[in-house]
């Protein structure tokens, strides 16, 4: 009667003795909380730590699944909500809110993301349960109360990778009409290598025909004029994200003219060492050797002496001296290819380092490179210009 008197209604009444059952119960001793506890909310998510493709090809977005329990005795709503520190990643929840009975659970998806072409990062990020009321007649919660939130946290990673673009400058045919000498009949390409990765890119550019060119007698050779480099069998260059690189470029040539012209290709193959799962990319240059109708001397023989000349003279003219000479011309010409077959092998090794040696000098005066830096990178002593393929006609 007392409560009636003082103007209270039941609703009222109801409020009141729930709001003091609460508060006994939160202000009992810990283990009697442990036992029974009005309040409590639990958060669980089956992956810590997000790694996200950011390829531009590959990006995608990463789900990780996640519980939320009510673990008091009193129906309670519940609040979820996610943030992520940095820039470069965002974070959604598929739910808000959830209205739980007494040990209820309820699933929700939250979704991480990160923009195509980011730069490899790691960020932490944290997802939040609160209880924002408990009872079928909501008793808001006061924010920070023991027990009333639950959290989930990590970090969440932009993965790195790897992408290039490889281009020849001039796409054009190239024509060989001369032979490998001194410093010329060299003929360069430029080779072009763009990093649209997001980390550094050690890339190699290499002939993947290289066994082919080699039996055509096409010989070949890799530089870069900054900084300087020089390779026979390889080009190789480490490029940062978003450059491209500096000027390289693939010299080749033949050593000897053949009498019938031929077309060749040269394929080229460049792919990451950074990343070995990365594709290679392929490109073809395209060339021609121009063929020459003689060989060089007389009747395409490279050396005839004056005495053996004189055979052809006492032989007398007419019939009888053509066929000597023609006699002459065929043995000249067996044994001066036997005598080359022999030494082919030697002076095509022979010319390829001295070429090596010539364009390497060639491209480090392109560089501005002193001569006195010059002669200390190569060794003069060699001359290769000693192999002689000239036969004496006394062994006929």
């Amino acid at each position: 009667m007392t409560w009636l008197h003082l103007g209270w209604s039941g609703e009222t009444m109801k409020r009141v003795i729930l709001i003091s059952l609460l508060l006994t119960c939160l202000f009992a001793p810990i283990h009697s909380q442990a036992q029974a506890s009005p309040i409590g909310v639990d958060l669980d998510c089956d992956q810590q730590t997000i790694e996200i493709n950011v390829h531009p090809e590959q990006n995608a977005p990463v789900n990780v699944n996640c519980v939320v329990s009510n673990t008091g005795s009193l129906n309670q709503k519940i609040n979820v909500d996610g943030s992520v520190e940095g820039n470069g990643f965002s974070l959604i929840l598929s739910e808000s809110s959830f209205e739980l009975a007494a040990g209820e659970d309820a699933s929700f998806v939250a979704t991480f993301s990160a923009s195509p072409r980011s730069e490899v990062a790691i960020e932490d990020y944290n997802i939040t349960a609160t209880i924002e009321s408990i009872g079928q007649e909501p008793i808001l919660i006061p924010i920070g109360q023991l027990g009333s939130s639950s959290e989930a946290s990590g970090q969440v990673k932009s993965m790195p990778y790897s992408r290039m673009t490889f281009q020849v400058q001039d796409k054009s045919t190239v024509i060989i009409d001369e032979v490998i000498d001194d410093d010329e009949g060299f003929y360069q390409v430029q080779l072009t290598l763009f990093n649209d990765g997001n980390v550094d890119d050690d890339i190699i550019v290499e002939i993947m025909n290289i066994q082919e060119l080699s039996d055509l007698g096409i010989t070949h050779s890799f530089y870069s004029v900054t900084p300087f480099y020089f390779g026979v069998d390889f080009y190789r260059e480490v490029v940062t994200p978003g450059s491209t690189s500096n000027a390289g470029f693939m010299l080749f040539g033949i050593d000897e003219l053949p009498e019938e012209s031929f077309n060749f290709e040269i394929d080229l193959r460049a792919y990451s060492l950074t990343d070995d799962s990365a594709p290679y990319i392929d490109v073809t240059v395209d060339a021609q050797v121009s063929g020459s109708t003689s060989t060089g001397g007389a009747f395409g023989i490279e050396s005839v002496s004056n005495d053996d000349l004189q055979l052809v003279g006492i032989a007398g003219g007419g019939v009888i001296g053509l066929i000597v000479l023609l006699v002459l011309i065929s043995k000249l010409t067996k044994k001066a290819g036997k005598q080359k077959i022999a030494a082919k092998e030697a002076k095509r090794v022979a010319k390829a380092e001295r070429k090596a040696g010539k364009a390497g000098r060639k491209a480090m005066k392109k560089a501005g490179i002193s001569e006195k830096q010059i002669a200390e990178e190569f060794d003069d002593d060699l001359d290769f210009d000693d192999l002689d393929d000239d036969f004496d006609f006394e062994d006929l």
